[in-house]
């Protein structure tokens, strides 16, 4: 500003009147200088300007001019007085401005008085102010404590109060936001343990829970009832309970696997008591591996299933005596001399009739004994190739009527196996069957046979509609036929299939319903223990001759 103005003043009357008035208004003393030579003052008459000595040795003026800003604090000769100096150098000279050290010796005296006045005051005012903001403050936490107690005891329906315009109202809302999520959730949870303590005591299946140690911790109300007298207690291991090495080992083994996982299938008769179980591990919230065994009491399921199984063998045995009868007295109709001309037709129809029935007598027969007898049977080495002539022998008119063409790939190392000549030959008359039935006039029938380890497996493959999606696995169920698909030839008992898996399982082997790759149809797979040596051949050679 000062340099501003100074362009304004051209004469140093003009500067020095400038000066005079500036300084009077600020109360500070100024002086502008050039070169030493001083041009104007406030404190000083523009007639003794010009006498005033030179000032450039003065020690603010000599800072100002080496650094850009100068000061010191001395005696002034001129105003005889103590002064303080402040020295700025500008592009046309050095601007000097003093205070008198009674000024500021004045003033400071003022602010020290002042202030010391006024501390005590602002102290009092601190402590009320924070008395005030402290009890506010011990409130506010005292309330939020109460309502974390609160929470802590589990009473998540106290909420805190909030005051409009209070620091903690933010706070305040989130803590009772908080409280509020956690009843909902508690609640929930309640609800969801209630609801599955009511599934798991309302189950008729016995379920038992074992830690990692082998430790019994929890079970419902049907386990206890599968077990008998007072062994059933928290804490025990699953032998004190259940005398069953079995479930003991399989429990162990999989409680030693951290990494085991799927479920494991066990039977046994406990108590008299049939029982089957399934034994699968998992983890608690805690990451603990735990077991859990289900047990389902099947005694009665067992005994109707046995009831059920005798009444068809003593049906089964009953009606074969008068359909040997009705054959009998078929066949002798058949050869008499002078019959009406249509008798011969209706007798054939009896016939055909007769031997149909006289098959599924024989399945059922067949499917009971294996059922009665545990599944064993007496295995001997047997060539597959003739046996399975001797099963396409009865089923050879219906593949010439349909135009179907039998394609036989049986690898050698595949041809002997062991297994009952009978329970074989049914196996492939029941599948053979199937396939003709099912499949398309002119089209094939394949049969393959391979060796894989000590295992042979055998496919019997059709191109016919294939089996209907969600009947896959009922297909081996007894009396079980699945929905007629397109132009499939319906017939049959429904027991083909049950009799092969079982006389299979009995043989120590098993049967598949595998999807082809390569187009429609379906495809049964089966396998059999191989036979190998030369006793196993001289044993297949005494069983054709």
């Amino acid at each position: 500003m000062l340099m501003d103005d100074r362009d304004k003043a051209s004469t140093e009357e003009s500067l020095d009147a400038w000066v005079t008035r500036v300084g009077s208004k600020l109360g500070f003393r100024i002086t502008y200088m050039e070169n030493g030579h001083v041009l104007a003052d406030s404190n000083v008459p523009a007639a003794e300007v010009p006498d005033m000595e030179d000032h450039s040795t003065r020690p603010e003026v000599i800072e100002a001019l080496d650094s850009g800003v100068g000061f010191s604090q001395r005696h002034s000769a001129t105003l005889d007085k103590d002064l303080i100096y402040a020295a700025k150098k500008l592009p046309g000279g050095v601007l000097r401005l003093a205070v008198p050290m009674a000024d500021v010796e004045a003033r400071r005296a003022a602010m020290l008085s002042i202030l010391w006045w006024s501390m005590p005051l602002a102290v009092l005012a601190a402590l009320l102010i924070g008395l005030l903001l402290s009890r506010s403050l011990t409130r506010s936490i005292s309330a939020f404590s109460a309502a974390a107690r609160a929470i802590g005891e589990g009473r998540y329906g106290d909420r805190l109060r909030v005051y409009p315009g209070s620091e903690f109202k933010q706070l305040a809302e989130a803590v009772n936001r908080m409280a509020s999520d956690i009843q909902t959730n508690i609640q929930k949870l309640q609800d969801e343990q209630g609801q599955r303590a009511a599934l798991f005591d309302s189950l008729s299946e016995g379920v038992l829970i074992v830690d990692g140690s082998g430790k019994i911790r929890d079970w419902n109300p049907a386990f206890a009832n599968m077990v008998p007298g007072e062994t059933l207690r928290q804490g025990r291991t699953l032998l004190e309970v259940i005398m069953e090495p079995r479930l003991q080992n399989l429990v162990d083994e999989m409680s030693a696997d951290p990494e085991y996982s799927g479920t494991r299938l066990l039977s046994f008769h406990y108590a008299e008591r049939d029982l089957d179980v399934i034994v699968e591990p998992f983890r608690d919230n805690g990451g603990g591996r735990n077991t859990v065994i289900v047990l389902r009491d099947t005694t009665e399921v067992r005994r109707l299933e046995s009831i059920r199984s005798d009444f068809v063998a003593n049906v089964s045995h009953e009606l074969r005596t008068p359909l040997t009868n009705i054959r009998g007295y078929a066949e002798t109709l058949m050869d008499m001399e002078g019959l009406p001309e249509n008798c011969g037709k209706f007798l054939a129809v009896i016939l055909k009739n007769i031997g149909q029935m006289t098959l599924i007598v024989s399945d059922l027969l067949q499917l009971t004994r294996l059922e009665h007898d545990d599944g064993e049977v007496e295995s001997t080495p047997i060539r597959v190739s003739p046996v399975l002539d001797e099963a396409f022998t009865t089923l050879e008119y219906a593949a010439r009527d349909k135009e179907l063409r039998i394609e036989r790939d049986i690898a050698p190392e595949a041809e002997l196996v062991l297994a009952d000549r009978q329970g074989l030959e049914t196996v492939f008359r029941n599948l053979l069957d199937n396939a003709i039935r099912y499949s398309p006039k002119g089209q094939a029938v394949q049969i393959r046979g391979m060796r894989e380890g000590d295992t042979c497996v055998f496919e019997v493959r059709d191109f016919g509609p294939g089996i209907p999606r969600g009947h896959e696995k009922r297909i081996f169920e007894r009396f079980y036929r699945a929905p007629e698909v397109g132009n499939a030839q319906r017939g049959g008992s429904g027991l083909g299939l049950a009799l092969c898996q079982h006389s299979l399982r009995a043989h120590g082997g098993g049967i598949e319903l595998v999807t082809p790759d390569d187009g429609p149809g379906a495809l049964f797979r089966f396998t059999l223990r191989a036979a190998d040596g030369e006793a196993a051949e001289s044993g297949a050679k005494e069983t054709s001759a």
